[in-house]
């Protein structure tokens, strides 16, 4: 354990400003001086050893692959790019389209890289119980409870994305060096058990050094990530001793949904009863996501907890999730010094299912920051098409410039927000309904959300329509929070733990048809969208645009159709509005073409960009088969025929 520890130290130093020490640690005689136990009793040392955890989340493969391609397909988010993973193989796109393969290994690397953090978090937990004496609110209290934190959450994403997996809660040795699949009951028990410990230990944020930045757990983090833990764990998924790719509640009497759904309930009122401990619920939504694009990272807001990434030097975020940044026509990187905030190509991964704009209300100030119709093209904002909309909450124009212009594409380091209030208000309302009904506590927290959405404008009403009955209360919420958490890729696993992926997916796509028929939920939905600049300054950049609210359609149109050309020019003409064209800005077209088009065979809602949203039974594929690295170096412990490959 004595060389393991040395070298997580050693890594370690540089990642928290040790610097002016790293000679004197370099000169000691690491052999007879640096045991675990002089480690883990310092707290300057422990603290450098949990910091290694950290430098691993930070690894190539993790931040550009585990992360940024997690959570699709879904009803709400789908790969920009899904047509094209019905025929590739091993790739991101086939793994959002459920076309997975027993032999991938497109995450192996990422894969191993999350689990050499699992291992560093045990031998860091370890030695702090040894030897550091761990009691709340001290130094090495606050440092177990962070280790414990840390794996949770890595064991949480590993499960959400191969199931039940080889789990090990010690460190490395002989005897479980090669294990088999744990099944996630066993799991997620330890995993409740250790951020039950972990809230004991750490203070409320902004209390503590470590607990002025939202890039470091605190007490708030552990116990809102241990309510949607179990929640989880009382919800549907595959199990060892279940049927094969079918998902089913917990058999495990420790894991009952009224046992997991009072530990959600209790952990998240214990939150709110302590509201303005180092966290809020912002007035404004859009500021949630301006302050993480600018790298705003002290306490005090909405966020609880955020992957840390180096800006501009790690983490694959602003290129899978962020709005489009490109060249002409939105191809390409921008063209040299015209993208003020970006020199590279930006956005294009995850894309909003057409659908969801129009699933808004208008009056909900969540779309227009949730989902976005346009895309820049260098350095100005144009339409983009009705298939190709994205999430819009990372965005390279909200960075702070001062930090400097993003200057790659695989490397932004923007800090994705794992968990934040609004997130543990809504859980709390669906845990309180499930144990009790829509009680006022729980209509009030899910009021509080909605009506921070709709800008300050009380939702009472609504939610008081919504609550007749249990399941009423219970699917308002599943609605809630897809409009609450576009694009923060939690939306699929909600899905999965309510039994619901499939049913949702098919029905998003009868959605879409509906959509482009112009029909049912989407027949007040306008065919033709126009565009101009906000202003006529030469320098100006972005564009205002009409068409996107229902019942917005221009004179002489009707659904895809023009049904008076001199009405709709005469009305054009007179507002100064300019065709779009899916081309771009930089070719306008003299006739108007629609952008959402009823043709089933050639229209950007053709039938095979709409049931490209997946492959195979989602159902059948709610989690990846391991990556066939993993399989091959477990030397016959591990396969994937338990899935069906």
């Amino acid at each position: 354990m004595k060389k393991k520890l040395l070298y997580l130290l050693i890594i370690s130093l540089p990642l928290i400003s040790l610097s002016s020490c790293i000679d004197d640690f370099l000169d000691a005689d690491a052999e007879s001086s640096l045991t675990s136990e002089v480690i883990f009793a310092d707290p300057t040392l422990a603290e450098s050893a949990v910091m290694g955890i950290y430098e691993q989340i930070n690894y190539s493969a993790f931040n550009g692959r585990l992360w940024p391609y997690k959570g699709l397909n879904n009803d709400t988010e789908m790969h920009l790019a899904s047509y094209g993973g019905l025929t590739e193989t091993d790739t991101h796109r086939t793994i959002a389209v459920y076309n997975n393969k027993g032999s991938d290994d497109f995450m192996g690397t990422a894969v191993s890289g999350a689990y050499s953090a699992i291992e560093r978090a045990n031998l860091c937990i370890e030695g702090l119980e040894m030897y550091g004496n761990p009691m709340p609110d001290t130094k090495l209290g606050c440092l177990l409870g962070e280790a414990l934190f840390l794996r949770a959450w890595l064991y949480f994403e590993l499960v959400n994305w191969y199931g039940n997996i080889p789990a090990r809660f010690i460190p490395l040795n002989s005897d479980n060096l090669y294990i088999g699949r744990t099944d996630r009951d066993e799991i997620f028990k330890q995993l409740l058990k250790d951020l039950e410990r972990a809230a004991e230990l750490m203070p409320w944020a902004g209390t503590t050094a470590e607990t002025m930045t939202i890039l470091r757990p605190n007490k708030a983090a552990a116990k809102a990530f241990r309510a949607r833990i179990a929640l989880f764990a009382g919800g549907y998924g595959y199990h060892v001793y279940g049927e094969m790719n079918t998902a089913q509640l917990s058999n495990d009497p420790d894991l009952t949904i009224e046992k997991t759904y009072t530990i959600a309930r209790d952990e998240c009122w214990d939150i709110i009863q302590n509201e303005g401990k180092g966290f809020v619920l912002e007035n404004e939504f859009e500021k949630i996501f301006k302050d993480n694009c600018q790298v705003k990272l002290d306490a005090g807001g909405e966020s609880l907890f955020n992957l840390p990434f180096n800006y501009n030097k790690r983490g694959n975020w602003m290129v899978a999730a962020g709005v489009i940044h490109a060249g002409a026509g939105g191809s390409g990187s921008p063209a040299s010094g015209s993208d003020p905030y970006t020199s590279v190509y930006q956005g294009g991964t995850h894309g909003a299912v057409p659908t969801l704009f129009y699933d808004y209300e208008k009056e909900d100030k969540r779309r227009d920051i949730s989902v976005v119709p346009f895309r820049w093209a260098n350095g100005k904002q144009e339409l983009a098409t009705v298939r190709r909309m994205t999430p819009g909450k990372l965005r390279a124009e909200w960075i702070d410039l001062s930090k400097g212009m993003l200057s790659t594409n695989t490397n932004d380091g923007i800090t994705p927000i794992i968990i934040r209030y609004a997130d543990v208000l809504l859980m709390f309302a669906e845990a309180e309904n499930q144990l009790d009904g829509p009680t006022n506590r729980a209509k009030e927290a899910f009021n509080r959300v909605r009506t921070r959405g709709y800008g300050g404008v009380s939702q009472m009403a609504y939610v008081e329509s919504q609550s007749a009955s249990k399941g009423a209360f219970l699917q308002a919420i599943q609605n809630e929070r897809r409009l609450e958490f576009v694009g923060e890729t939690i939306r699929k696993y909600d899905l999965v733990r309510w039994n619901l992926l499939k049913t949702n997916m098919d029905k998003v796509m009868d959605d879409m048809r509906a959509l482009r028929s112009f029909s049912g939920a989407y027949a007040d939905v306008p065919g033709y969208v126009f565009w101009k600049y906000k202003s006529n300054a030469a320098d100006e950049r972005e564009i205002v645009y009409y068409g996107f609210n229902r019942g917005e359609i221009a004179p002489g149109t009707s659904g895809d159709l023009i049904i008076d050309q001199n009405a709709l020019d005469a009305w054009m003409a007179a507002n100064g509005w300019i065709h779009w064209n899916p081309s771009g800005n930089a070719k306008p077209l003299e006739k108007a073409t629609p952008w959402i088009n009823s043709n089933s065979t050639s229209g950007e809602l053709r039938d095979v960009y709409i049931t490209c949203i997946y492959l195979n039974n989602p159902d059948k594929q709610l989690v990846c088969p391991l990556p066939r690295t993993i399989i091959t170096n477990s030397q016959g412990a591990l396969s994937n025929s338990d899935l069906g490959y």
